[in-house]
């Protein structure tokens, strides 16, 4: 496959995403030692009940804007793929890896704004279940409408997305006040 999936697949939730996580998250904080200062399972998986593509996503949040030679060499030894910078939120640099079970790894600065969006987006779809049922229903209509493009997928869900990070927002801040 080339760096863009060539298949979307939405599934029911499956109740072993978290433990394929904590499973996965052991052996990346071993090979990444002290470069991982946090490491978090985020995106649908993460969000029990929710509809997702089976492929299980990892935030390793880093005090450096640079990913070492070392890091990608390390991660490549768990059978990692390094795709780069993502051109879409610069900050953000992205591994993959397949076979029996998949994984996404994105590397982000801790508490910068990729790593408080991402977390916090998760956090809003756990504590509220109608939006995640929605999403659900909007993830299965864009995997229907672009079955052989993710990038097709990732356009189908586009809006929903910004307006429910808009609410996750919203809801972060009544949190903190």
């Amino acid at each position: 496959m080339s760096a863009e999936e060539k298949w979307v697949e939405v599934q029911n939730y499956d109740p072993s995403w978290p433990q394929l996580y904590e499973t996965e998250s052991i052996d990346i904080k071993q090979a990444l030692g002290n470069y991982a200062v946090a490491i978090e399972h985020f995106g649908s998986t993460a969000v029990p009940g929710i509809a997702a593509k089976p492929i299980v996503d990892v935030l390793v949040g880093t005090q450096s804007s640079e990913v070492p030679q070392s890091v990608i060499e390390s991660l490549e030894v768990l059978s990692y793929e390094y795709l780069g910078e993502d051109g879409r939120r610069p900050g953000r640099f992205f591994f993959r890896k397949r076979g029996n079970q998949a994984f996404n790894l994105s590397i982000v600065p801790v508490d910068g704004d990729l790593w408080v969006d991402n977390l916090r987006t998760r956090d809003f779809l756990r504590s509220h279940p109608t939006w995640a049922q929605d999403y659900s229903a909007i993830k299965r209509q864009a995997a229907a409408t672009s079955p052989d493009s993710m990038l097709g997928y990732q356009d189908g869900k586009r809006k929903f997305i910004e307006d429910m990070k808009r609410e996750a927002l919203a809801w972060a801040k009544k949190l903190n006040h």
